[in-house]
Protein backbone atom coordinates (compact mmCIF):
# COMPACT_ATOMS: atom_id res chain seq x y z
CA UNK A 1 0.00 0.00 0.00
CA UNK A 2 2.71 2.33 0.77
CA UNK A 3 5.53 0.97 -1.39
CA UNK A 4 7.48 3.14 -3.83
CA UNK A 5 9.13 2.59 -7.29
CA UNK A 6 10.38 6.26 -7.62
CA UNK A 7 11.14 9.17 -5.87
CA UNK A 8 7.90 10.43 -7.57
CA UNK A 9 5.67 7.59 -5.91
CA UNK A 10 7.40 8.05 -2.73
CA UNK A 11 6.11 11.34 -2.06
CA UNK A 12 2.55 10.32 -2.76
CA UNK A 13 2.87 6.93 -0.64
CA UNK A 14 4.29 9.30 1.97
CA UNK A 15 1.60 11.74 1.50
CA UNK A 16 -1.08 9.10 1.42
CA UNK A 17 0.83 7.85 5.03
CA UNK A 18 0.49 11.24 6.64
CA UNK A 19 -2.96 11.66 5.65
CA UNK A 20 -3.59 8.51 7.33
CA UNK A 21 -2.39 10.16 10.61
CA UNK A 22 -3.77 13.47 10.36
CA UNK A 23 -7.08 12.27 10.16
CA UNK A 24 -7.01 9.70 12.99
CA UNK A 25 -5.22 8.63 16.02
CA UNK A 26 -5.17 5.03 15.13
CA UNK A 27 -5.21 2.63 18.11
CA UNK A 28 -5.86 -1.30 18.38
CA UNK A 29 -9.65 -2.53 20.07
CA UNK A 30 -9.81 -3.88 23.17
CA UNK A 31 -13.59 -4.38 23.66
CA UNK A 32 -14.86 -2.41 20.46
CA UNK A 33 -14.81 1.06 18.71
CA UNK A 34 -15.59 2.98 21.66
CA UNK A 35 -18.10 0.62 23.21
CA UNK A 36 -17.76 0.21 27.08
CA UNK A 37 -14.46 1.26 27.22
CA UNK A 38 -14.16 2.22 31.11
CA UNK A 39 -14.97 0.93 34.20
CA UNK A 40 -17.54 3.83 34.42
CA UNK A 41 -18.63 3.35 31.16
CA UNK A 42 -19.57 -0.08 31.95
CA UNK A 43 -22.02 0.95 35.12
CA UNK A 44 -23.78 3.51 33.19
CA UNK A 45 -25.10 2.19 29.40
CA UNK A 46 -26.99 5.33 28.97
CA UNK A 47 -24.11 7.65 28.56
CA UNK A 48 -21.99 4.63 26.72
CA UNK A 49 -20.73 6.10 23.18
CA UNK A 50 -20.20 3.34 20.75
CA UNK A 51 -19.46 4.93 17.98
CA UNK A 52 -19.06 8.69 15.79
CA UNK A 53 -19.54 8.83 12.07
CA UNK A 54 -19.40 12.19 10.34
CA UNK A 55 -19.50 12.17 6.52
CA UNK A 56 -20.72 14.29 3.72
CA UNK A 57 -24.60 13.23 2.39
CA UNK A 58 -23.36 11.20 -0.91
CA UNK A 59 -26.70 12.40 -1.99
CA UNK A 60 -25.97 16.30 -1.10
CA UNK A 61 -22.30 16.99 -0.48
CA UNK A 62 -23.45 20.52 0.78
CA UNK A 63 -24.84 18.51 4.19
CA UNK A 64 -22.87 16.82 6.77
CA UNK A 65 -24.64 13.82 7.95
CA UNK A 66 -23.47 13.30 12.32
CA UNK A 67 -24.52 9.80 13.48
CA UNK A 68 -23.11 8.77 17.12
CA UNK A 69 -24.10 4.94 18.29
CA UNK A 70 -25.01 4.88 22.01
CA UNK A 71 -26.26 1.77 24.16
CA UNK A 72 -24.23 -1.15 22.79
CA UNK A 73 -25.69 -4.55 22.59
CA UNK A 74 -29.30 -3.75 22.45
CA UNK A 75 -31.10 -7.55 21.65
CA UNK A 76 -33.95 -7.22 20.21
CA UNK A 77 -36.28 -9.09 23.17
CA UNK A 78 -35.24 -6.20 24.77
CA UNK A 79 -36.44 -3.52 22.73
CA UNK A 80 -38.97 -2.23 25.76
CA UNK A 81 -36.78 -1.74 28.50
CA UNK A 82 -33.69 -0.87 26.91
CA UNK A 83 -34.16 1.20 23.53
CA UNK A 84 -34.79 4.26 25.80
CA UNK A 85 -32.46 7.53 25.49
CA UNK A 86 -31.23 8.92 29.16
CA UNK A 87 -33.55 12.34 29.64
CA UNK A 88 -30.60 13.38 32.24
CA UNK A 89 -28.06 13.06 29.23
CA UNK A 90 -27.06 15.74 26.99
CA UNK A 91 -25.81 14.17 23.49
CA UNK A 92 -23.30 16.85 22.00
CA UNK A 93 -21.22 16.98 18.86
CA UNK A 94 -18.63 18.91 19.40
CA UNK A 95 -17.17 21.10 16.57
CA UNK A 96 -13.50 22.13 15.79
CA UNK A 97 -13.33 24.83 12.75
CA UNK A 98 -10.22 26.51 13.33
CA UNK A 99 -7.47 24.17 13.17
CA UNK A 100 -6.73 23.55 16.74
CA UNK A 101 -7.98 21.01 19.28
CA UNK A 102 -10.80 23.59 21.20
CA UNK A 103 -14.17 23.12 20.06
CA UNK A 104 -15.64 26.17 18.40
CA UNK A 105 -19.69 24.99 18.17
CA UNK A 106 -22.18 22.30 19.09
CA UNK A 107 -25.21 20.77 17.74
CA UNK A 108 -26.72 19.46 20.79
CA UNK A 109 -29.77 16.67 21.86
CA UNK A 110 -31.76 16.49 24.89
CA UNK A 111 -34.51 13.44 24.87
CA UNK A 112 -38.03 14.05 27.23
CA UNK A 113 -38.34 11.35 29.48
CA UNK A 114 -38.66 7.68 27.66
CA UNK A 115 -41.92 5.13 28.99
CA UNK A 116 -40.70 2.82 26.28
CA UNK A 117 -43.51 0.30 25.21
CA UNK A 118 -43.92 1.82 21.61
CA UNK A 119 -43.96 4.98 22.89
CA UNK A 120 -41.65 7.92 21.58
CA UNK A 121 -39.92 10.28 23.01
CA UNK A 122 -39.70 14.04 21.89
CA UNK A 123 -35.84 15.36 20.90
CA UNK A 124 -35.02 19.02 21.12
CA UNK A 125 -32.00 19.69 18.44
CA UNK A 126 -30.22 23.05 19.39
CA UNK A 127 -27.84 23.89 16.67
CA UNK A 128 -25.43 27.08 15.93
CA UNK A 129 -26.51 30.48 15.99
CA UNK A 130 -29.24 29.32 18.74
CA UNK A 131 -31.49 27.63 16.37
CA UNK A 132 -33.50 24.64 17.41
CA UNK A 133 -36.84 22.30 16.90
CA UNK A 134 -38.03 19.23 18.59
CA UNK A 135 -38.66 16.31 16.92
CA UNK A 136 -39.92 13.06 17.91
CA UNK A 137 -38.02 9.60 18.20
CA UNK A 138 -38.90 6.16 16.47
CA UNK A 139 -40.59 3.63 19.13
CA UNK A 140 -39.39 0.08 19.29
CA UNK A 141 -41.62 -2.27 19.36
CA UNK A 142 -41.69 -6.31 19.12
CA UNK A 143 -43.16 -6.77 15.73
CA UNK A 144 -41.17 -8.79 13.78
CA UNK A 145 -41.12 -6.62 10.87
CA UNK A 146 -39.14 -3.06 12.04
CA UNK A 147 -40.95 -0.19 12.69
CA UNK A 148 -40.26 2.40 9.90
CA UNK A 149 -37.78 4.98 10.12
CA UNK A 150 -39.58 8.30 11.72
CA UNK A 151 -37.50 11.09 9.70
CA UNK A 152 -38.31 14.90 10.77
CA UNK A 153 -37.51 17.47 8.00
CA UNK A 154 -36.87 20.87 9.67
CA UNK A 155 -37.34 23.79 6.95
CA UNK A 156 -36.21 26.84 8.93
CA UNK A 157 -32.80 25.27 9.43
CA UNK A 158 -32.54 22.66 6.44
CA UNK A 159 -31.14 19.38 9.54
CA UNK A 160 -32.72 16.44 9.37
CA UNK A 161 -32.92 14.09 12.37
CA UNK A 162 -33.84 10.75 13.04
CA UNK A 163 -33.44 9.16 16.81
CA UNK A 164 -34.21 5.02 17.39
CA UNK A 165 -33.28 1.82 17.27
CA UNK A 166 -31.27 0.56 14.40
CA UNK A 167 -28.77 -2.14 13.64
CA UNK A 168 -24.61 -1.60 14.89
CA UNK A 169 -23.44 -0.38 12.18
CA UNK A 170 -19.69 -1.20 14.02
CA UNK A 171 -17.96 -4.15 12.67
CA UNK A 172 -15.19 -6.44 14.09
CA UNK A 173 -14.15 -9.18 15.77
CA UNK A 174 -13.97 -8.47 19.25
CA UNK A 175 -12.52 -11.90 20.44
CA UNK A 176 -9.72 -11.43 17.56
CA UNK A 177 -8.84 -8.03 18.27
CA UNK A 178 -8.61 -8.56 22.21
CA UNK A 179 -6.85 -11.33 21.84
CA UNK A 180 -4.35 -9.76 19.41
CA UNK A 181 -3.88 -7.19 22.19
CA UNK A 182 -3.57 -9.45 24.94
CA UNK A 183 -0.67 -11.24 23.24
CA UNK A 184 1.06 -7.90 22.91
CA UNK A 185 0.80 -6.77 26.82
CA UNK A 186 2.40 -10.33 27.72
CA UNK A 187 4.85 -10.17 24.83
CA UNK A 188 5.76 -6.52 24.67
CA UNK A 189 6.78 -5.92 21.19
CA UNK A 190 5.87 -9.02 19.79
CA UNK A 191 2.23 -9.72 19.91
CA UNK A 192 0.83 -12.90 18.04
CA UNK A 193 -0.94 -11.16 15.01
CA UNK A 194 -1.95 -14.15 13.43
CA UNK A 195 -4.83 -14.02 16.89
CA UNK A 196 -6.47 -10.98 15.10
CA UNK A 197 -8.08 -12.81 11.99
CA UNK A 198 -7.85 -16.31 13.37
CA UNK A 199 -11.67 -16.80 13.62
CA UNK A 200 -12.45 -16.61 9.87
CA UNK A 201 -13.96 -12.97 9.96
CA UNK A 202 -16.30 -13.85 12.74
CA UNK A 203 -18.86 -9.86 13.34
CA UNK A 204 -19.05 -9.73 17.18
CA UNK A 205 -21.65 -6.79 16.45
CA UNK A 206 -23.69 -9.19 14.08
CA UNK A 207 -27.36 -9.20 15.13
CA UNK A 208 -26.96 -6.53 17.89
CA UNK A 209 -28.61 -3.21 17.68
CA UNK A 210 -27.97 0.21 19.10
CA UNK A 211 -29.47 3.54 19.96
CA UNK A 212 -28.81 6.12 17.36
CA UNK A 213 -28.81 10.04 17.10
CA UNK A 214 -28.32 11.47 13.74
CA UNK A 215 -28.33 14.65 12.51
CA UNK A 216 -28.11 15.90 9.06
CA UNK A 217 -26.85 19.47 9.05
CA UNK A 218 -25.86 22.33 5.82
CA UNK A 219 -22.32 22.43 5.62
CA UNK A 220 -21.42 26.02 5.79
CA UNK A 221 -23.57 25.65 9.70
CA UNK A 222 -20.23 24.26 10.76
CA UNK A 223 -17.76 25.56 8.42
CA UNK A 224 -15.42 27.60 9.91
CA UNK A 225 -13.75 30.77 8.70
CA UNK A 226 -10.48 29.30 8.52
CA UNK A 227 -10.76 26.89 6.19
CA UNK A 228 -12.55 23.70 4.90
CA UNK A 229 -11.35 20.96 7.24
CA UNK A 230 -13.75 20.72 10.54
CA UNK A 231 -13.02 18.29 13.49
CA UNK A 232 -15.79 15.99 15.27
CA UNK A 233 -16.14 14.27 18.74
CA UNK A 234 -19.07 13.21 20.55
CA UNK A 235 -19.61 13.19 24.21
CA UNK A 236 -22.12 12.03 26.23
CA UNK A 237 -22.86 14.65 29.74
CA UNK A 238 -24.55 14.61 32.50
CA UNK A 239 -25.38 17.29 35.25
CA UNK A 240 -22.91 17.72 38.33
CA UNK A 241 -25.26 16.76 40.74
CA UNK A 242 -28.25 13.55 40.19
CA UNK A 243 -30.48 13.48 42.29
CA UNK A 244 -33.12 10.42 43.16
CA UNK A 245 -36.62 11.92 43.82
CA UNK A 246 -39.15 10.36 46.41
CA UNK A 247 -40.89 9.11 43.30
CA UNK A 248 -37.88 7.43 42.20
CA UNK A 249 -37.30 9.87 39.10
CA UNK A 250 -34.03 11.09 38.58
CA UNK A 251 -32.96 14.30 37.64
CA UNK A 252 -29.78 16.52 37.44
CA UNK A 253 -28.43 20.18 38.81
CA UNK A 254 -25.14 21.92 38.24
CA UNK A 255 -22.85 22.16 35.49
CA UNK A 256 -22.87 19.61 32.84
CA UNK A 257 -19.62 16.97 32.29
CA UNK A 258 -18.79 14.63 30.33
CA UNK A 259 -18.86 11.15 31.23
CA UNK A 260 -18.12 9.43 27.45
CA UNK A 261 -16.33 11.05 24.27
CA UNK A 262 -15.55 9.36 20.83
CA UNK A 263 -13.49 11.36 18.49
CA UNK A 264 -11.13 8.84 16.03
CA UNK A 265 -11.91 5.34 16.20
CA UNK A 266 -10.78 2.90 19.13
CA UNK A 267 -8.27 5.25 21.22
CA UNK A 268 -9.47 4.59 24.48
CA UNK A 269 -10.40 1.12 24.30
CA UNK A 270 -6.57 0.57 22.70
CA UNK A 271 -4.24 2.42 23.64
CA UNK A 272 -5.20 4.16 27.21
CA UNK A 273 -4.50 1.67 30.15
CA UNK A 274 -7.41 0.36 32.45
CA UNK A 275 -6.74 2.91 35.22
CA UNK A 276 -7.25 6.02 33.48
CA UNK A 277 -9.58 5.25 30.89
CA UNK A 278 -11.98 7.08 33.27
CA UNK A 279 -9.91 10.37 33.58
CA UNK A 280 -9.27 9.66 29.62
CA UNK A 281 -13.51 9.71 29.12
CA UNK A 282 -14.15 12.92 31.62
CA UNK A 283 -10.95 14.88 30.19
CA UNK A 284 -10.89 17.10 27.17
CA UNK A 285 -9.62 17.30 23.50
CA UNK A 286 -7.91 20.31 24.57
CA UNK A 287 -5.93 18.08 27.47
CA UNK A 288 -4.77 15.38 24.48
CA UNK A 289 -3.11 18.79 22.72
CA UNK A 290 -1.84 19.04 26.47
CA UNK A 291 -0.18 16.02 26.18
CA UNK A 292 -1.38 14.38 29.20
CA UNK A 293 -1.84 11.01 27.87
CA UNK A 294 1.35 10.59 25.40
CA UNK A 295 2.98 8.96 27.72
CA UNK A 296 0.15 6.22 27.32
CA UNK A 297 -0.04 6.32 24.07
CA UNK A 298 3.55 5.89 23.19
CA UNK A 299 3.85 2.48 25.38
CA UNK A 300 0.84 1.04 24.37
CA UNK A 301 2.20 1.43 20.49
CA UNK A 302 5.76 0.13 21.40
CA UNK A 303 3.36 -2.87 22.59
CA UNK A 304 2.19 -3.24 19.38
CA UNK A 305 5.64 -3.56 17.50
CA UNK A 306 5.06 0.09 16.04
CA UNK A 307 8.51 1.39 15.21
CA UNK A 308 9.50 4.54 16.09
CA UNK A 309 8.93 6.44 13.17
CA UNK A 310 5.06 5.69 13.17
CA UNK A 311 5.25 6.11 16.90
CA UNK A 312 6.46 9.46 16.37
CA UNK A 313 4.10 10.40 14.23
CA UNK A 314 1.19 8.70 15.62
CA UNK A 315 2.12 10.38 19.21
CA UNK A 316 2.55 13.80 17.45
CA UNK A 317 -1.02 13.83 15.58
CA UNK A 318 -2.59 12.94 18.54
CA UNK A 319 -0.98 15.36 21.21
CA UNK A 320 -1.48 18.39 18.96
CA UNK A 321 -4.65 17.75 17.79
CA UNK A 322 -6.52 15.76 19.91
CA UNK A 323 -9.31 12.90 19.92
CA UNK A 324 -10.92 14.26 16.70
CA UNK A 325 -12.13 13.43 13.73
CA UNK A 326 -11.38 15.15 10.73
CA UNK A 327 -13.65 16.37 7.66
CA UNK A 328 -12.37 18.13 4.64
CA UNK A 329 -15.54 19.69 3.15
CA UNK A 330 -13.70 19.54 -0.04
CA UNK A 331 -13.48 16.00 -0.32
CA UNK A 332 -16.49 14.33 -2.23
CA UNK A 333 -18.53 11.60 -1.18
CA UNK A 334 -20.44 9.26 -3.24
CA UNK A 335 -22.26 6.12 -3.91
CA UNK A 336 -24.49 3.45 -2.44
CA UNK A 337 -24.98 3.07 1.53
CA UNK A 338 -23.66 6.23 2.91
CA UNK A 339 -20.80 6.64 0.54
CA UNK A 340 -18.57 4.32 -0.97
CA UNK A 341 -15.96 6.13 -2.96
CA UNK A 342 -12.17 5.08 -2.98
CA UNK A 343 -11.24 8.27 -2.75
CA UNK A 344 -13.36 9.59 0.07
CA UNK A 345 -13.73 8.38 3.68
CA UNK A 346 -11.94 7.94 6.28
CA UNK A 347 -7.67 7.59 5.61
CA UNK A 348 -8.55 10.62 2.92
CA UNK A 349 -9.96 13.36 5.93
CA UNK A 350 -13.44 12.36 4.53
CA UNK A 351 -14.62 12.17 8.05
CA UNK A 352 -15.54 8.08 9.15
CA UNK A 353 -18.58 6.50 6.58
CA UNK A 354 -20.75 3.55 7.95
CA UNK A 355 -18.82 1.44 5.46
CA UNK A 356 -15.57 2.46 5.85
CA UNK A 357 -13.37 -0.33 7.63
CA UNK A 358 -11.51 1.45 10.33
CA UNK A 359 -10.47 -1.61 11.91
CA UNK A 360 -8.54 -2.65 8.86
CA UNK A 361 -7.18 0.93 8.32
CA UNK A 362 -5.91 1.10 11.81
CA UNK A 363 -4.24 -2.19 12.17
CA UNK A 364 -2.25 -1.39 8.79
CA UNK A 365 -0.95 1.81 10.27
CA UNK A 366 -0.07 0.77 13.97
CA UNK A 367 1.78 -2.28 11.85
CA UNK A 368 3.94 -0.23 10.07
CA UNK A 369 2.04 0.29 6.63
CA UNK A 370 1.92 -3.28 6.49
CA UNK A 371 -1.58 -4.52 5.62
CA UNK A 372 -3.48 -6.20 8.80
CA UNK A 373 -6.91 -7.23 9.33
CA UNK A 374 -9.45 -9.26 10.84
CA UNK A 375 -11.19 -10.48 8.16
CA UNK A 376 -14.32 -8.80 8.90
CA UNK A 377 -14.61 -6.66 6.12
CA UNK A 378 -18.46 -5.09 6.21
CA UNK A 379 -21.90 -5.01 7.82
CA UNK A 380 -23.92 -7.97 8.12
CA UNK A 381 -26.73 -5.80 6.87
CA UNK A 382 -26.70 -3.33 4.05
CA UNK A 383 -26.87 0.47 4.90
CA UNK A 384 -29.51 2.53 3.41
CA UNK A 385 -29.39 5.21 0.49
CA UNK A 386 -30.60 8.04 2.39
CA UNK A 387 -30.63 9.84 5.70
CA UNK A 388 -29.93 8.50 8.57
CA UNK A 389 -28.33 5.53 6.41
CA UNK A 390 -27.89 3.07 9.10
CA UNK A 391 -29.69 -0.57 8.27
CA UNK A 392 -33.12 -1.21 10.25
CA UNK A 393 -32.53 -2.93 13.53
CA UNK A 394 -33.24 -6.46 14.31
CA UNK A 395 -36.61 -7.51 15.34
CA UNK A 396 -37.26 -11.02 17.06
CA UNK A 397 -37.51 -13.81 14.71
CA UNK A 398 -41.65 -15.01 14.12
CA UNK A 399 -42.49 -18.51 15.64
CA UNK A 400 -41.45 -21.20 13.66
CA UNK A 401 -39.30 -19.45 11.47
CA UNK A 402 -35.65 -21.53 12.68
CA UNK A 403 -34.03 -18.42 11.76
CA UNK A 404 -30.69 -18.21 13.08
CA UNK A 405 -30.12 -15.22 15.63
CA UNK A 406 -27.11 -13.88 13.84
CA UNK A 407 -25.11 -12.93 16.76
CA UNK A 408 -21.31 -13.86 16.56
CA UNK A 409 -19.79 -14.33 20.08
Amino acid sequence: MFRSRSKRFAFAALALSAALIIQFTPAPPVGASDHIDSPSITQDRGSDLADTFAFLDPNDNSKIVLIMSTQAFVVSGEHFGMAIFDHNIRYRFEIENTGDAKPDTFVDVIYSKGLGRTMNQTATIELPDDKKFNAPTTPSDQEYKAPEFIITNDRETGASFYAGVADDPFFLDDTGANRFVLSSIKNPGRPNKSLLSERGGRDTYAGFNTLITAVSVPADMLRGKAGNVIGINSVTQRRETQRIRDNGVVEGSGDWVTIDRDGGPLVNNGLIPPPRKDEYNAASTEDDAKGKFQADLVKSLKGLGTDDTHIAMLAKAAVEKGDILRLDLTVPNRGSGGGNNRDGGFGKMGGRRLQDDVVDMVFTIINNGRPLGDKVNGNELAFLNAFPFVAKPHQPFPPGSGADDRTRQ
